[in-house]
């Protein structure tokens, strides 16, 4: 994945949770999520919430549904929180979501926050799960 290709995934999904506020929190709050392909397509997608917490969708769901709708392999994905207060913050793809993200290869690139929380850095999925439940059966 070049560099480009990182900031591409980072400016989209930033730009989208700026203009997509979550309806259910106090501040006005956007979470998004892009994914890149491997065919070179990038998906977006925005955080769910709902009046019941365990109803909200996480935003790398859209992106993750749309990859198997296509039949196209996610290859990485960053997810992104903004604020009018503290600007944009890169969030690590939440447990659910690496379980959903690994069906895709555990090569899949995971955007995290770097030192500072507005910088970031990409990592294979298998180097956040080093002992994944799934090698029972490899």
């Amino acid at each position: 994945m070049t560099d480009d290709e990182q900031a591409e995934l980072y400016t989209s999904a930033v730009t989208l949770a700026q203009n997509h506020p979550a309806r259910f929190t106090d501040e006005d709050e956007g979470i998004a999520a892009a994914a890149l392909t491997e065919s070179g397509l990038t998906l977006l997608g925005v955080s769910i919430d709902a009046m019941v917490t365990s109803a909200c969708l996480c935003a790398e769901t859209g992106p993750i549904c749309e990859a198997h709708r296509t039949g196209d392999r996610i290859i990485a994905s960053i997810c992104v929180r903004w604020t009018e207060s503290d600007g944009p913050m890169v969030l690590a793809a939440c447990g659910v979501c690496q379980e959903r993200l690994v069906m895709f290869g555990r090569d899949v690139m995971i955007g995290l926050p770097a030192d500072d929380s507005r910088q970031f850095r990409f990592v294979p999925l298998a180097d956040l799960r080093p002992s994944p439940w799934w090698d029972a059966w490899n």
